[in-house]
């Protein structure tokens, strides 16, 4: 997938990326607007994509999903791709079909749910059965975006705590995902891939 800098144009590919993106982006970048002048292309909306998963085995747990808390350069509309070191930018064509930070939180309830057969998993404030241990699930994501060198990226911390709010265990995690392929919907199946990883690893942390 492509990434752009700024030279004297003020981008520079940095891998391949379709024709048509590359427009889109210099044209969002030279003029500073919402679309390119006169455009009247529909922006194309994106989910994450649902993928198969392994079950493990577990004793029951109730497993309470926390909203997930994004960064705020990430709680826009548009999908972001990281620039160079310091800067970030939201597409205006590319965008996701509903907000991000609920996507993740339905994703991840969705996988555990394959993963854990045995879990009763809700989002926290739903009812719980009675008598099943309880686990609280906080997700914060500090990157949820495309990598200016190519790729996916999905960073934060998370924190896995009892039915009291007593914090059991805690852990910051750095997910990377190679792209397949050029242009954005590669860019969502790899971001998709990476928040998996993720309730992979979480899943195996409440089956031990």
């Amino acid at each position: 997938m492509r990434f752009f800098n700024r030279n004297s144009a003020r981008l520079v590919a940095t891998r391949r990326f379709s024709k048509s993106l590359a427009g889109l982006l210099a044209c969002a970048t030279l003029l500073g607007l919402a679309g390119c002048a006169g455009s009247t292309t529909a922006p194309t909306t994106y989910m994450l994509p649902s993928t198969a998963a392994d079950q493990q085995y577990h004793k029951p747990l109730a497993i309470m999903v926390s909203p997930v808390r994004i960064a705020g350069h990430l709680d826009s509309e548009g999908i972001v791709m990281q620039l160079n070191d310091i800067e970030v930018y939201q597409a205006r064509q590319h965008l996701w079909a509903e907000g991000i930070s609920q996507q993740l939180q339905q994703q991840l309830q969705q996988r555990l749910a394959i993963t854990l057969p045995q879990a009763q998993v809700v989002s926290k404030g739903q009812p719980l059965q009675a008598q099943l241990p309880v686990r609280d699930i906080r997700v914060n994501v500090t990157r949820f975006q495309g990598q200016h060198g190519g790729g996916a990226l999905a960073e934060g911390q998370w924190q896995l705590l009892d039915g009291s709010g007593r914090v059991l265990k805690q852990a910051r995690f750095s997910i990377e995902q190679p792209l397949v392929d050029d242009g954005y919907p590669a860019l969502v199946r790899a971001l998709g891939a990476t928040w998996d990883t993720l309730a992979d690893q979480l899943a195996a942390e409440l089956a031990r």
